[in-house]
């Protein structure tokens, strides 16, 4: 089988009936994005090396539980490495004073490697989600920076915004609200 012809969707499949191949290429098209979403979050080699085999780790025993009418596989596979680098970050940073990182160097995951018209919808993809969270009111923006790309928790962000808790949650739901929603006007609208 020539699997660097087959979708994510179908080397997923693949994975699901244990086939190591189709997780090989699955690892070749992806690990230097997920190494790069990882090593811009934690700023340590060795810790996103580890981040990103423990990501592939989780597709191979996860992989079943991708479903496809929920959204894109590296929408799934990204989720993954953020949420596994998040906790990396927890780890490594508890009890210790941490920055919030620009959304635009998180946001910029391409590498050398990435061929030009994944580069492309991967640009456009970076540039929508920019247009809309720019578009949020600033304290509902600041919180989902902080929260998404910084690390923190919302404990940790109204500590470090001297704002209460509640008020924290309620800019954090209404923020992702006004988030889905645009994003969603802006993938719905129809292409010249």
């Amino acid at each position: 089988m020539e699997y660097t012809e087959f979708t994510d969707e179908a080397l997923l499949a693949q994975i699901v009936e244990q086939d190591r191949l189709a997780l090989e290429c699955l690892y070749q098209r992806y690990s230097t994005r997920v190494f790069s979403l990882s090593y811009r979050m934690l700023s340590d080699q060795g810790a996103s090396e580890e981040v990103t085999q423990d990501v592939f780790l989780n597709v191979w025993r996860r992989a079943a539980s991708y479903k496809q009418g929920r959204g894109k596989f590296t929408t799934w596979l990204f989720g993954i490495a953020h949420h596994r680098t998040i906790d990396e970050l927890r780890k490594r940073t508890r009890g210790k004073q941490r920055s919030v990182q620009n959304v635009d160097d998180f946001l910029n995951l391409e590498s050398a490697d990435v061929q030009p018209a994944d580069a492309a919808v991967a640009n456009s993809e970076y540039a929508t989600v920019r247009e809309a969270l720019m578009d949020l009111p600033d304290a509902q923006r600041t919180v989902i920076e902080m929260s998404y790309f910084g690390g923190f928790t919302q404990a940790e962000i109204a500590e470090k915004l001297d704002q209460p808790l509640g008020t924290v949650k309620t800019r954090m739901r209404l923020g992702l609200k006004k988030l889905r929603a645009a994003l969603a006007s802006k993938l719905r609208a129809p292409e010249l």
